[in-house]
Formats: C-alpha cells, structure tokens, sequence
C-alpha cells in the first residue's frame, strides 16, 4: 500500500490520532533528524510514526544509531511500517506503553513523538506524556523531540517541574500545517538512579 492511501486511511479511521492533514513534509523531516544528530544517544523511539517520513529518513541518514523502536496504533500504518523497514522495531501498541520495552536499556534515548497531544482524548495524551518523562528521567541525556502545529512559542505541554526545559529548535514553515519543533531536555539532577 502506498503512503498516501495509508495516511488518508488511518485519518479517516482515527481523526483524533492524525494531527497533520499531509505527512511530515522533507523539511520538517530534516529539522528533526538534524536535531536527532546533535544528540548523544543512539537509540531513537518515535512514537507515532505514520507512513514512517522520519523512520524513512533515520534509517537513511543516521547510520550510527543502533536501534529505533517505532510506536504505532494504526494496523495500515503498522502493516506499511513493517513492510518498508524490516530492521526497525515497530510495535502496534500506544507510545504509553514504552517504559516496559526500554526499561533495561542503560544509554541515552531519544525520543521523537508525533502524536498530536492536542487533539487527542485528554487521558490517553497524558499517559504519553507521563511515558516519555518516565523514560528521559530514568536515562540521563536522553530526551524528546515533540513537533507542534499552530502557535510557535507555545511549547507542547506544561512541564512537571522546575528542573524541566522546552527548548524551540525550528519553525518549519514549508510544511502543512507549518510547525515547531521542541526539544525537552531533563537536568540531570532530575534522572532517576
């Protein structure tokens, strides 16, 4: 199945799970993956992969990671993930499940979520985000990549304390909808022994 029929599927089955009415365009790709880059860790989570933009540009262009884990509800996004990238992990589970698989990993994480937290059921985008604080916590240098459509200087969500930090990497414009990307980077006097 091509790209394009699996997004506009998967929108159509789950409206509140799509957050963009196109994929990530290249440029917001690369704004991503260039911030993956600058990053310590080599092991990439991406939570709500889609038609797999970003997985597709990971595996091309970041060569040194040792193993990406994708995240995905939707069986056609699944399916198409699967096909296109055999040597990713792509588990057909809620991103909220997360801290069970990478528990023993004892390196640094990055985590890319393209989940639009916004528009989805309230409980269900704040087990995501209970998920990847409890993951950036618990590995010291690890953190998330969130992207955002709308306002560019409102970060993604509140964070839990003083020692948390969003951080605006880029404003892609040439993307549609135009969006931010943030990071959120933990102090290490928050991580977790």
């Amino acid at each position: 199945m091509k790209a394009s029929v699996a997004f506009a599927l998967g929108a159509l089955r789950q409206p509140r799970r799509v957050g963009a009415i196109a994929p990530a365009s290249a440029h917001l790709v690369s704004a991503i993956v260039e911030e993956v880059r600058c990053a310590p860790a080599r092991v990439v989570i991406e939570a709500g992969a889609g038609t797999g933009a970003i997985t597709q540009q990971l595996t091309q262009r970041l060569p040194q990671l040792k193993h990406i884990i994708v995240y995905e509800c939707e069986p056609s996004y699944v399916a198409l993930l699967r096909l296109q990238y055999p040597r990713v992990e792509t588990v057909q589970e809620c991103a909220s499940t997360m801290h069970g698989r990478v528990a023993a990993l004892a390196e640094p994480i990055t985590i890319i979520s393209s989940l639009p937290l916004l528009s989805m059921p309230k409980a269900d985008s704040q087990r995501c985000i209970d998920a990847f604080i409890d993951v950036i916590a618990r590995q010291p240098e690890s953190r998330l990549i969130q992207y955002t459509y709308g306002h560019p200087w409102k970060p993604p969500f509140r964070l839990p304390g003083k020692y948390w930090r969003w951080r605006r990497c880029a404003v892609v414009l040439r993307n549609l909808p135009p969006a931010t990307v943030w990071a959120l980077d933990a102090d290490a006097a928050v991580a977790v022994p």
